[in-house]
C-alpha cells in the first residue's frame, strides 16, 4: 500500500462526513465567483471557496448526490469534477484525488498534494 493510502482512507472518511454536514446549510456564494455554472452540469447543493495552505483558493461544489465535487482553481482555473463511487470514497478523476476532513480539502495531482480550508466565518 501507498505510505498515504492510510492517511487517504482516514481523510476520505471524515471529508465525506463533513461535506454532507456542510451541505445541511447552503452556503452563499460570493459575488463573481460563478465558475461551475457556465461549465458544468453538476447540480450543487452547496459551494464554497476554500483557501489554500499554498495561498491558492478553490471554489468547491458538492452535488446534490454527494458523490461529485466541482473544483474551480481560482482566479482563472476551469472546473474539474472528481467522482466518489459511495460514501466514505475519495473523489477523484484522471489526474486529482481529493478526500475530506472536517472542513479540510487535500487534493492531490501528480504527487503534490494541496490542503485546503473553509473560508473564515464558513459554517
Amino acid at each position: 500500500m501507498h505510505p498515504l493510502g492510510p492517511t487517504i482512507a482516514r481523510i476520505s472518511a471524515v471529508l465525506v462526513a463533513s461535506v454532507v454536514v456542510g451541505a445541511c446549510d447552503r452556503a452563499s456564494t460570493t459575488p463573481g465567483v460563478s465558475a461551475h455554472e457556465k461549465h458544468s452540469t453538476l447540480k450543487t447543493i452547496a459551494q464554497r471557496i476554500m483557501y489554500c495552505d499554498d495561498g491558492t483558493r478553490a471554489n468547491v461544489a458538492l452535488s446534490d448526490d454527494g458523490l461529485k465535487i466541482a473544483v474551480t482553481w481560482l482566479p482563472r482555473g476551469r472546473p474539474e469534477i472528481l467522482r466518489a463511487n459511495s460514501d466514505g470514497d475519495q473523489f477523484r478523476n484522471d489526474q486529482s484525488r481529493a478526500v475530506v476532513e472536517g472542513g479540510t480539502l487535500a487534493f492531490l495531482r501528480g504527487g503534490n498534494v494541496r490542503v485546503c480550508h473553509r473560508t473564515p466565518g464558513d459554517h
